[in-house]
């Protein structure tokens, strides 16, 4: 038996269970058991954690990269600091403090961070009690949304999740934006399913069940989006939900390196938990990234130089998916 015992369902956790009796390895792994909640491109759950004394340390699992929709690695470290920043968030409320440090070993680019977490610790004063309870009720949301404005409260408590240096956000309802920001999802999905590399690296993924559809609809769907492509269909699901959506978002950086990646990885599940605790619903948007030709064009949307986008989002109200992703399970992660 795994010495953690945490053989079940990733989503059925509740706090009460939190082992304050037992040592303290054992507490810090129950910290991760909310880490594994975060979301990750493609649901590959890219991280492998490994537990000290007072420290934990993450990695980024290598072996679940996109290697063709995510070339350069961008999502696959932003993965990883959605996962931190769970962390952290479960650390806070369970009364610890933290010290990170990024990439503590420059030439070994696999250990993104290792987080020194110490008892008595004080909360952070833009993570609210509330991300806490919702990482347990973030989902990704791919209906279509109501066209109801969102109220600019609520926006300036979005724009508040940025307090990481050199991440910013830019968030709009303009619709000549939208409509730009449309024309770009319509043609980065024609380019990336016109890739007979990226329909095969999708397909796996489906047909591992990665999107959470049994296992029948998942390789009949892992077989339609490896042989064929679909991508004016495509276009035409994302881009009908972009234009629902009363506000595009995208996150951006002043640096393209791997730490900024992993820090707008934190901000953008601060985002989404934030979200979530509203009512609102997510979805990213990816492809315009993921795409070569469209992820510079994203650039004139932002009407900045020197400024790198990293993460497209539509954001409303919308009604609550039924199913979760899976998750693997807490043993599977553990280095």
């Amino acid at each position: 038996m795994n010495k953690y015992d945490f053989k079940v369902n990733p989503w059925q956790i509740m706090e009460q269970n939190f082992p304050s009796n037992r040592g303290e390895s054992h507490r810090l792994a129950f910290l991760l058991r909310y880490a594994i909640l975060a979301p990750s491109s493609h649901n590959t759950q890219p991280w492998k954690f490994a537990v000290g004394q007072n420290e934990i340390a993450i990695f980024v699992n290598k072996d679940r990269w996109l290697s063709v929709a995510d070339k350069d690695q961008r999502e696959l470290y932003m993965s990883v600091g959605c996962a931190l920043e769970n962390l952290i968030i479960a650390a806070e409320h369970f009364g610890y403090g933290h010290h990170v440090t990024y990439f503590p070993e420059p030439l070994n680019q696999r250990l993104v961070a290792a987080v020194e977490l110490m008892p008595n610790g004080k909360p952070s004063s833009f993570r609210g009690s509330e991300l806490f309870d919702a990482i347990g009720l973030r989902h990704t949301n791919y209906k279509p949304f109501d066209p109801q404005s969102i109220p600019e409260e609520e926006i300036e408590r979005i724009q508040a999740c940025v307090v990481e240096e050199g991440i910013s956000l830019r968030i709009t309802g303009d619709c000549e934006i939208k409509r730009k920001a449309d024309e770009l999802v319509n043609r980065a999905d024609a380019i990336l399913f016109a890739d007979a590399a990226f329909r095969r690296e999708l397909g796996f993924w489906i047909g591992e069940g990665a999107f959470g559809t049994p296992w029948l609809l998942a390789k009949l769907a892992q077989m339609a989006s490896s042989y064929l492509d679909i991508g004016k269909f495509a276009s035409k699901k994302e881009s009908d939900l972009l234009m629902s959506a009363p506000v595009f978002g995208l996150i951006c950086s002043k640096e393209n390196d791997r730490l900024s990646q992993v820090k707008a990885g934190q901000v953008f599940e601060r985002i989404y938990l934030t979200a979530t605790a509203s009512g609102l619903r997510l979805q990213p948007m990816s492809q315009m990234t993921e795409a070569l030709e469209t992820r510079a064009e994203l650039i004139n949307l932002i009407l900045e130089k020197d400024i790198f986008p990293l993460q497209p989002f539509r954001l409303g109200y919308a009604e609550a998916e039924r199913q979760r992703t899976p998750r693997r399970p807490l043993e599977e992660v553990m280095a």
